[in-house]
């Protein structure tokens, strides 16, 4: 353990300089006058020291010392000040918040007081440096004409005679690097909160440097006391914000250098394609591919916010197709938090103009022949440059009712460049079912290599052929047309894994609960569940208390029941919304409850495998087992679509997710919010349909009779499978032996995707004994196995 590294802190609010004030004698004019009024503020008023809170006897030395910090060391600032937002905006923001960092804060403030549109605007020192490394001046350019556009909102508040109020922030490991560093995680915080309008754009990142490790502690020791001085709700628990599905795909996260290096090279590559696109044989298709928990989707997010303000977005577009970047999920949870963080960033002024379904973007491009019916074979004039295809895994490739035959071809005839998210491991039923010499040639397609310069063009190719089929009685009389076009394929790797928090044996070890040998059979793992304990880097704040001296470690639980796993994750639920509950408690007693600006959540969910039956007509189902008279827990059976059991046996029963229970009514609160983070979701059970894509703290699975364990593997049945989409066959897969094993890989994805959702822990049931045994030995070694009900604490 190494020695603890102490934490120092300075943090004051500090009354904000109005020119526009009636009393315009007493405003300052320039930086001078308002150091004057800073110093005088801080000299006078106790109430505005956040921190340090010394003794009394301490009091003088120790503020006139932080006092000289804060006007020569670096620093980081927040203003903030009630917003004045229009009744057509849909964010019905409470609050505008900027965050900045300098050197000199009295002359900054000053900066942002004084500037104006009308006026000559100049770029500061402090706007250079923290603009440097843009990709290039166009970026440099708009990310400054924000700054420009957030001082005049400062300045609309200053006339309007709003309360505008400041924090700033000082600590001792601050350099340059560092004080851009916590700017930027301050936006991202800022940015991922409901009632808050964050008038930054994205920061700027640092690489590694000699104080980057102190980042995150450093980030929330002055985050835990702003909550403890905040008054108006601005500032909830980290805790809170971190569990919010709009923070997870925020687009300002900090990068792997990977992840770095590919979004520097994927805006280069799209800039060239761009430039020399003149017809659509020119459009080129780009794979980002890397297992779950690689990062993708923040990726995918970040290069959304960057390509869009590198291409000038407009978001007061005539039509929602004029937009030049778009975003496409099929997936109707992910598509409302992407389409949620677009308005949220500004990047679109009304829901679905650049974030939608595949089907919506097709059509809103091709030829209508009637009410919801189109001419898929014409193309309208209004092509996409960039289409970001998320899980695109989940793209339909057997033709539909509405006529698309393969989703990808008809995105790439109306795009100029199409970068996708793939993952051949997570293509789980027959409508993702992708043609092997397709999946070969997508596998064939060169990985690009990413240099350190920025300026890339694509070299080398291979070329992925595609064919559509389209015929609709209401075009040439019905008769079949056929459109063979040829794309040139390049593919990026990401392989660094962010999600899973464990150390290196036990990711290996639930990869191999679905990692097939090369005979395609799941051999059961032969050692024992390892224990994860991670220390860390002992951390102590200026008041003594130590931070994070040792992390619990990633769990990995078999338990006993559906029952004990259930109440487990709820218990676990139910010890992290305690920890933000009361961190809501520490905060000023005068706090109105009301004005919470996030609400509490817990993502600790349970998920089962799609082996119980849902009628998604009448939105019935549920998944139920029953302990049997041997001690084996089996799905009892149905009679007039209820359970039926010996009512005296051990059972359990939950509704799947999004059924509706005559006996167990719920209330939805928010049709914006992901399944995995809703109130009403933490009694039902999930499915891959709705986990996918998805972060967890804690996910419980219950592995039903599709999957069992038979001499020495892990076998999966189709047959036991209620996924119409696995059980049921497709035309243009051919032969008894590839249909089969296609069938058992869709239900092996599925398991490994619903082991894959936790972030600090697994737990785990399964129903079939022989799997539940082995599970147990496996557990027994390492204090695994859990035959009661516990949680966290």
């Amino acid at each position: 353990m190494m020695a603890a590294e102490k934490l120092k802190f300075c943090i004051v609010r500090v009354p904000y300089p109005n020119p526009y004030s009636p009393d315009k004698d007493g405003a300052p004019s320039n930086s001078e006058e308002y150091r004057e009024v800073f110093e005088y503020e801080i000299d006078h008023d106790r109430d505005a020291w956040i921190a340090p809170k010394t003794k009394l006897e301490e009091v003088t030395a120790e503020l006139t010392q932080a006092k000289r910090r804060l006007f020569t060391w670096p620093t980081v600032y927040i203003v903030w000040f009630k917003s004045k937002a229009s009744d057509d905006d849909q964010r019905r923001d409470k609050w505008c918040v900027y965050v900045g960092e300098t050197q000199h804060i009295h002359e900054r403030t000053m900066q942002h007081v004084q500037a104006s549109s009308k006026d000559n605007w100049t770029i500061t020192d402090d706007e250079v440096l923290s603009n440097v490394e843009s990709v290039t001046q166009k970026i440099v350019k708009s990310r400054l004409a924000e700054e420009q556009q957030a001082d005049d909102c400062i300045n609309e508040a200053l006339r309007d005679q709003r309360k505008v109020n400041q924090y700033v922030i000082w600590e001792s490991h601050f350099n340059k690097s560092l004080t851009l560093d916590v700017e930027n995680k301050l936006i991202d915080y800022m940015k991922s909160i409901d009632d808050i309008h964050c008038l930054n754009g994205r920061g700027n990142p640092q690489d590694q440097y000699f104080t980057s490790a102190y980042l995150d502690d450093i980030v929330s020791g002055a985050w835990k006391r702003l909550v403890s001085a905040d008054k108006e709700g601005i500032f909830p628990p980290e805790e809170q914000i971190w569990q919010s599905s709009l923070y997870k795909v925020s687009p300002f996260h900090k990068l792997g250098k990977e992840q770095n290096r590919a979004l520097q090279g994927i805006v280069s590559i799209s800039e060239d394609v761009l430039e020399k696109w003149t017809e659509p044989k020119d459009t080129q298709l780009i794979l980002v591919g890397g297992a779950a928990g690689t990062g993708k989707s923040i990726l995918l997010s970040t290069l959304f916010y960057e390509l869009s303000l590198k291409l000038g977005h407009q978001p007061d577009y005539e039509t929602d197709s004029s937009a030049r970047v778009h975003l496409l999920v099929n997936n109707d949870d992910q598509m409302r938090v992407y389409d949620d963080m677009a308005l949220k960033q500004g990047l679109q002024k009304k829901s679905g103009q650049c974030v939608s379904r595949p089907t919506a973007f097709i059509n809103e491009r091709s030829r209508s022949v009637g009410k919801s019916s189109f001419d898929y074979t014409q193309v309208t004039s209004d092509i996409a440059d960039v289409v970001l295809v998320d899980e695109a895994h989940l793209l339909f490739t057997q033709k539909s009712q509405n006529g698309i035959e393969s989703h990808l071809h008809e995105i790439l005839r109306r795009a100029k460049i199409v970068i996708a998210v793939f993952d051949p491991e997570q293509i789980m039923q027959r409508k993702q079912w992708w043609h092997q010499d397709v999946l070969r040639e997508l596998a064939e397609a060169p990985i690009i290599d990413l240099p350190s310069d920025e300026r890339m063009s694509l070299t080398g190719a291979s070329y992925l052929e595609l064919t559509g089929h389209y015929s609709n009685a209401r075009v040439n009389n019905g008769e079949v047309q056929v459109i063979t076009d040829r794309y040139s394929v390049h593919q990026i790797e990401l392989t660094e894994q962010f999600r899973i928090q464990a150390n290196a044996e036990t990711i290996k070890w639930i990869d191999s609960l679905v990692q097939p040998d090369e005979s395609g059979e799941v051999p059961f793992p032969c050692v024992s569940i390892p224990a994860d304990y991670s220390p860390a880097i002992q951390v102590e704040d200026e008041d003594a208390r130590i931070q994070d001296e040792v992390k619990l470690g990633y769990r990995i639980r078999v338990c006993s029941s559906p029952n004990v796993l259930f109440d487990s994750i709820r218990l676990c639920g139910d010890d992290l919304l305690a920890a933000q509950n009361q961190m809501l408690k520490s905060t000023p007693k005068n706090k109105k409850k009301s004005k919470v600006a996030v609400r509490p959540r817990d993502l600790c969910r349970v998920v089962a495998t799609f082996d119980w039956p849902y009628d998604p007509k009448n939105k019935k189902g549920s998944v139920a087992l029953v302990k049997d008279v041997s001690g084996n827990w089996v799905i009892p059976e149905k009679e007039n679509e209820h359970s039926t059991y010996d009512r005296g046996a051990e059972f359990f029963e939950r509704p799947w997710n999004r059924a509706v229970n005559d006996d167990a009514p719920k209330v939805r609160h928010s049709t914006k919010e992901a399944w995995s983070s809703a109130d009403f979701s933490r009694d039902e059970i999930g499915s891959y349909f709705t986990i996918q894509g998805f972060d967890l703290n804690y996910v419980g699975v219950i592995i039903g009779p599709s999957v069992r364990y038979e001499n020495g593997h892990i076998i999966f049945d189709p047959g036991k499978s209620c996924d119409r989409g696995v059980s049921s066959d497709r035309i243009d897969l051919k032969g008894d032996e590839k249909l089969a094993a296609f069938k058992k890989a869709c239900l092996r994805r599925q398991l490994g995707v619903l082991l894959k959702r936790g972030v600090h822990g697994l737990y785990l049931f399964a129903v079939d004994s022989a799997l539940q045994n082995k599970l147990r030995e496996a557990a027994l070694e390492n204090n695994c196995y859990l035959d009661k009900v516990r949680g966290l604490m």
